[in-house]
């Protein structure tokens, strides 16, 4: 079959234009045999009749998905744009024969829309853009892209284009009418390869990744880099590779040395493994430091483990008393007036409060109504605090017995309970012969 070429010199694409050279994003890659680039020179294949095919074989460069087509469509005649009959993804068959069986057909996008002068993309099967083109592929699966005419190039305003640096055998077929059959191409004296192209998005391959605390993870090459680790190569598994484990810092207690072991190792050898990526360089295997204790005093040269046994708290490897400060400890403050607080000793003394020691607190044991530490400052009888039972203590005993507010307030800091001097745990006239017996010393 007799084909007629024209050559055009190929206008920068229109911005404006929405079927236009599109830029696959990242990880979409555009399938092609052409060497067609924006601005070069292409030929319009002007032979074509209603009814034939051009079709570009590809293949895939990875595991992914025919998300697009492309097809360069060049001016001729009125240069006006044309809707033509199909174009067909079909598996690769036997060149140059595509399997166009019922299996064999991956997606028909009807009625495709051509601009002159442009590069067409096509993501979507149908007019109202909403079902995509969407062929799963593998890495080397080689697939078929065949472009249908309706109308003869002749008659209207573009056609198919080849590039113009020769026809590549076994990468372009042609179906002629007559006889009806498909030929290669470049054997009818086609003279370039078909700019028919595929946009595959290419899932990003997997595989081992050796990870910093040797043990090892199916990522993709970007995601192991990017956790420190080592990647083994695309599609190798975790199975088939053999990581390199991580050293640490190997205590050993008996000798107070430290090696630099991975873990198996550091077990095998009976010591305590720091963790990986630890050195012995800057690891200390065995703190020692000032410790501080819960009275508020300070041991030096003590471990964690020994300043822990005593309650105390730990500042450090290498510190030493005389560069910490430990908190003075608190204790049970206890006041007149039966309450009690925790302090430490210099508050519990600008309080008025008698400190009873580090360490105490404020329990009442014995349910008694008095704080355990503070047993020792009840004084039945003594109603004006001063320490003594005597006569001075009578007016104070008549306010308390006209009830604890009064008293409280005639007497602040005092302690209320004093005058329950019968020990019920009331103050009441029932109080009054065991405050006379207090006064006479009974």
């Amino acid at each position: 079959m007799k084909r007629a070429c024209a050559r055009a010199l190929v206008a920068q694409a229109v911005s404006s234009l929405s079927l236009m050279i599109a830029t696959a994003s990242a990880a979409e890659v555009i399938v092609k045999n052409d060497s067609f680039v924006d601005g070069g020179a292409v030929n319009v294949q002007a032979g074509f009749v209603d009814r034939e095919l051009a079709a570009a074989w590809l293949t895939s460069p990875c595991n992914g998905t025919i998300v697009g087509i492309q097809v360069f469509w060049g001016a001729m005649g009125d240069g006006l744009p044309s809707i033509e009959d199909s174009i067909t993804i079909y598996r690769a068959g036997t060149f140059p024969n595509p399997d166009t069986s019922f299996g064999g057909t991956l997606a028909v996008l009807e009625a495709p829309a051509l601009t002159p002068g442009f590069m067409n993309e096509y993501r979507y099967l149908d007019e109202n853009n909403t079902v995509p083109i969407n062929v799963p592929v593998t890495a080397g699966q080689t697939f078929v892209v065949a472009f249908k005419f309706f109308n003869p190039p002749a008659e209207r305003g573009g056609s198919i284009c080849t590039d113009v640096n020769g026809c590549q055998s076994g990468k372009n077929g042609l179906y002629a009418i007559p006889p009806g059959l498909w030929f290669n191409a470049c054997a009818l004296g086609v003279s370039g390869d078909f700019v028919i192209r595929a946009i595959v998005d290419c899932q990003a391959a997997t595989g081992a990744c050796c990870k910093p605390d040797g043990t090892c993870a199916t990522l993709t090459a970007a995601q192991c880099s990017q956790i420190g680790g080592t990647y083994q190569g695309d599609n190798v598994s975790c199975g088939s590779v053999s990581c390199p484990q991580p050293t640490g810092a190997c205590c050993f207690a008996a000798t107070q040395g430290c090696l630099n072991l991975t873990q198996a190792q550091c077990q095998t050898a009976g010591g305590t493994w720091a963790g990986a990526g630890t050195s012995c360089a800057t690891y200390v295997c065995f703190p020692k430091g000032a410790c501080c204790l819960p009275n508020g005093t300070c041991i030096d040269n003590v471990s964690p483990e020994q300043c822990a046994a005593q309650g105390g708290t730990f500042k450090g490897n290498g510190t030493t008393c005389g560069t910490v400060s430990c908190p003075p400890p608190t204790g049970a403050c206890c006041f007149g007036t039966g309450g009690c607080l925790l302090l430490v000793q210099a508050d519990c003394h600008i309080a008025g409060g008698s400190w009873k020691g580090a360490g105490t607190n404020c329990a009442d044991g014995n349910q008694n109504g008095a704080p355990d530490a503070c047993e020792s400052n009840v004084r039945p009888g003594d109603l004006n605090c001063d320490g003594v039972v005597n006569f001075d203590d009578i007016d104070p005993f008549v306010v308390a017995l006209s009830g604890q507010a009064a008293y409280e307030a005639a007497y602040p800091g005092c302690r209320w309970l004093n005058a329950d001097c019968n020990n019920d745990g009331q103050v009441n006239f029932d109080d009054i012969d065991a405050f006379v017996s207090v006064l006479a010393g009974g």
